[in-house]
């Protein structure tokens, strides 16, 4: 899948609404689980690493959030081994519109993340 292919919006969609729902239980998601619920939903061609997927979770953080101000939602996205988002998102963060302090974590991110799901 590509971000022009016809499909890539209602997988966005469908990332969101996973890891919104993620959200709410208070509970991170590996990139492996991601892909395989949106496997799940039809989107058979979003594996867990690189490619689609960087895209994907940078379009998820830009979601109702043009201005960046809002928690970064693919903070809860996390390696299976680590427990840690990829580096990646760590320079995501820091990009446009983002713009992260110099004292900011991605852990306070997900608390961010968390602390929104559950009120909204």
């Amino acid at each position: 899948m590509r971000r022009k292919d016809p499909e890539y919006p209602a997988a966005l969609e469908a990332a969101v609404d996973i890891l919104r729902g993620r959200a709410r239980q208070g509970r991170t998601i590996t990139y492996g689980e991601l892909s395989a619920e949106l496997e799940a939903q039809g989107f058979d061609s979003i594996p867990p690493h690189r490619g689609i997927m960087t895209y994907l979770l940078e379009d998820v953080c830009l979601h109702h959030n043009q201005d960046g101000r809002a928690p970064m939602l693919s903070a809860i996205v996390v390696n299976k081994a680590s427990g840690e988002p990829s580096d990646q998102f760590s320079s995501l963060a820091r990009s446009l519109p983002f713009s992260r302090p110099a004292d900011w974590s991605w852990r306070d991110e997900q608390q961010r993340v968390f602390a929104e799901c559950r009120e909204g």
